[in-house]
Order: C-alpha cells, then structure tokens, then sequence
C-alpha cells in the first residue's frame, strides 16, 4: 500500500477517534447514553473523581480498526525491532501502543508504530517514545489527547518535543515521516467550555536536506500549518 495512503488513513483514524473521545460519558452520569459511545464510559478514582488518560484513545483506536471500513490488521503492545537502554537497566526491546499492518496474501507487513500519551508529561516519558519512533524507522503516528488547556499548556508540551527530537537528532536517518494528532477534551481550567478542538499535522523530515534542530522548531509551533479537525 501507498505511504501516503497510510497516512491519510491514519489521520481519518484519529478524527475519528477525536469524534468517539469526545462523547465518552463517564460513570457518574444519570443522563440517556443514546449519544454516547457505545459501552466505553470514563471510569471512577477512589476518591471520587472521574479517571481519563491514554487507555480511552488506544481503546477507541483499536475499536475503529475492527469497525471501520479499513484494511489494516493490528498489534498492541508490540516488541520494537532495537533495544533500548532505559535508566537502570540493561538493552532490552522497547513496546509500541499499537503496530498496524497490511497483508500482501502471505505474509503481514508492519508499516506504522502508534505512541499514545494524555495530558503533559514529564519530558523523559516523551523522549522514550520519540526516540521509539525515531529509531524504529517507521511511519509513525502520535496521538495526544489533552483535557485542561490554558494559554501555556500546548507551547510547553511542544516545548518537550522539540528537547526530545533535538536529543535523538543522532538517531534520524534518512526520511522520517510521522501523523501528530492533538486532541483537546473541551476543558479549560476544568471547567467545560464546548471548545473541542483537534490539530494535526504531518513531521517530514529528511536529513539530506535539513537540519533536524531547525525543522523541529518550525514545525512545533501551532500555527496555521495544523490543520484544525
């Protein structure tokens, strides 16, 4: 299959996703469920509070690839090809989220590793991931869902890319190509405003022709060059 095929397949999954993410309902709701997503509900903390992460997204993903009218097999939780060393331990395989995979008739072809994170991580738990996609030399595609935003929010998660790239520019060779997808749950300062919003934009990187530090800072800079979903 054509890459760029795959790649605009990948966005229509994440606008689709975004769509689905935004009408979970969560536990704690008394009202009808006729339009909600069927079955998946934001779960319950201890002390009350309602739960939202990355787990909503990988499921809501996955649910899409068996629904939907895609042609695409997948994996979770997939060994990566490389080995990483991570703080404290030794080389060992690395996971992705989610692979997805054509089949030419005999045998399954990994063409794209799925990242999926919530909220602003700390910059390590983003390096990790970016050095996955970087290494493993593959379509990549990074789905970050967002609840509570302000002014700052998106520059200092975009400020955390653009350390993680500039830290793995070593490990870029040759093309790099990967779908980012941010999606905004509604909420500002928690409190429910109706701005639902998803940006996406697609990283093309390639070595022979640019500097990785220079692109990486053109590109994580929310500006009309991310396409509002």
């Amino acid at each position: 299959m054509d890459k760029e095929q795959i790649i605009n397949d990948i966005i229509e999954i994440n606008k689709m996703v975004c769509f689905d993410i935004w009408r979970l309902v969560d536990c704690l709701n008394k009202e009808h469920l006729e339009d909600s997503t069927p079955r998946l509900i934001k779960p319950k903390r201890r002390e009350g509070t309602i739960r939202i992460s990355e787990q909503e997204s990988k499921a809501l993903y996955c649910k899409i690839l068996n629904e939907a009218n895609f042609n695409y097999f997948y994996s979770v939780e997939t060994p990566t090809e490389k080995t990483y060393k991570q703080k404290g331990e030794g080389e060992r395989s690395g996971r992705s989220d989610i692979s997805i995979y054509t089949h030419n008739g005999n045998e399954f072809n990994k063409v794209a590793n799925m990242e999926f994170k919530f909220g602003n991580p700390e910059c390590e738990d983003i390096r990790k991931d970016v050095e996955k996609l970087i290494r493993e030399d593959i379509l990549g595609n990074w789905f970050h869902t967002i609840d509570n935003i302000n002014s700052e929010t998106i520059k200092t998660l975009f400020n955390k890319f653009k350390k993680s790239f500039i830290n793995h520019a070593d490990d870029a060779k040759g093309k790099l190509a990967f779908v980012f997808c941010v999606c905004i749950l509604g909420k500002i300062n928690g409190e429910i405003n109706g701005k639902k919003k998803a940006y996406t934009k697609v990283f093309r990187f390639d070595n022979n022709h640019d500097k990785l530090e220079e692109y990486v800072d053109s590109f994580f800079v929310l500006d009309y060059y991310w396409i509002l979903m």
